[in-house]
């Protein structure tokens, strides 16, 4: 079983900010390598199983593959592809540097390098440990983090059924019967997590005012943003409003919040579809002193559109923060997180723009302060400085947002 992690050194050596340093614990990055290893096996089986994997010796045309697959699963397999090429078992050349790709066309320093060219795989000799012992080993080391490996694990099972059209992602991870797993995961207890919960709650408390603060929060899910937040905040937060769209996390993240609040914090509940006029919904213009949300954002079909509305319910001076998976530099190495989302079609189908948001899923933090300043917000910093961190850990990938009027 691990103790010590190998990149812990590097990360806390790069993050100046004493207050978020601590966050970041020797457990926390144990457990972030056993969980990216895992999903590298993952991927080495999902690509194997259904015959996308090169043979020894064998070099394959990227596009080639895809286009046995239907077009939904292009994301995950690209993401797949470009995974195991950053963890040395995969080797992908560019075949032709002229070549248009499939996206949009967008400055070639803002995208990763398969939207924009035509590349070939094959395989390093080298191959990842299997799942199972993986996930053993990351459930006999963070107990409560073992539900990232039943997630990875299903994933790595029922993928083929995804690949040939005959499930779809959310069929796969959010049948009724897994739920219970969302739950577990989406919790304070699950160290793999509750980072961006901790990191939220310590922008929050920098950014309130000192008394009488009136919070909108917007896809809480199951309430463990909440939870963290509340506690952390204590006596400062007048109202809390917290929403949710799935019924079934938001009866949790409810109750959460209240047995989180302070004694004379009032917390409101109710459903807000971010996608749709929040003002119709029940959120009074210019009404919030902060919007508040954990890995939420990002799925919006319409950013612009969300932070528009974000902005409306703002009093004079208030700010957003977002707490969220986040994609440094000018090429991040993918992140482990990106790979059960890549499955699920309210992470990849999203409105696309060169400049505010080049690619689905994790925005850079580039993307983030074009995003918020063309909304209307004249502040926006990032909590740590993710890109300064990147700069001597490319595979840091937390950050809060903090954009202000």
């Amino acid at each position: 079983m691990r103790t010590v992690a190998r990149d812990f050194p590097d990360v806390i050596g790069a993050i100046s900010d004493g207050a978020v340093r601590a966050l970041f614990s020797q457990r926390f990055l144990v457990a972030t390598e056993i969980y990216d290893e895992l999903v590298d096996a993952a991927c080495w089986k999902i690509l194997g199983d259904i015959g996308a994997r090169p043979a020894p010796g064998e070099t394959r045309e990227e596009e080639e593959i895809l286009a046995k697959y239907p077009a939904h699963t292009h994301p995950a397999l690209r993401y797949m592809f470009e995974k195991l090429a950053a963890s040395g078992y995969f080797l992908r050349r560019v075949r032709d540097a002229g070549a248009a790709g499939i996206a949009p066309a967008v400055p070639d320093a803002e995208a990763p390098i398969h939207l924009l060219r035509k590349t070939t795989i094959s395989l390093t000799g080298a191959q990842p440990e299997t799942v199972e012992p993986l996930a053993a080993e990351l459930a006999a080391t963070e107990p409560d983090a073992a539900v990232g490996a039943e997630i990875v694990s299903l994933l790595a099972a029922e993928a083929p059924e995804f690949c040939r059209g005959t499930k779809t992602g959310e069929e796969i991870l959010f049948s009724p019967v897994r739920l219970p797993l969302w739950i577990r995961y989406f919790s304070n207890a699950n160290i793999l997590y509750a980072i961006n919960n901790t990191l939220g709650a310590e922008a929050l408390t920098r950014v309130l005012p000192p008394a009488g603060a009136d919070v909108l929060e917007v896809g809480g899910g199951c309430g463990s943003g909440a939870e963290a937040a509340l506690r952390r905040l204590g006596s400062r937060v007048s109202r809390w409003r917290f929403t949710e769209l799935v019924p079934t996390f938001a009866r949790r993240g409810e109750r959460a919040a209240r047995a989180a609040a302070a004694p004379g914090t009032i917390v409101e509940a109710a459903k807000l579809d971010m996608t749709k006029p929040w003002g119709a919904q029940g959120v009074t213009p210019g009404s919030f002193d902060a919007i508040y949300s954990v890995n939420c954002f990002h799925v919006a079909p319409d950013l612009g559109f969300v932070l528009a509305q974000a902005r409306a319910a703002l009093k004079p001076g208030g700010v957003v923060v977002v707490s969220e998976c986040v994609k440094p530099g000018v090429h991040p190495p993918p992140s482990y997180v990106d790979f059960i989302f890549n499955f699920l079609t309210s992470f990849t189908n999203v409105s696309l723009d060169p400049l505010l948001r080049p690619s689905h899923g994790f925005l850079s933090p580039a993307a983030w302060r074009a995003s918020f300043t063309a909304a209307g917000f004249r502040e926006v910093t990032l909590v740590p400085d993710v890109d300064a961190v990147a700069a001597r850990y490319p595979k840091f990938f937390v950050g809060a947002i903090v954009a202000r009027l």
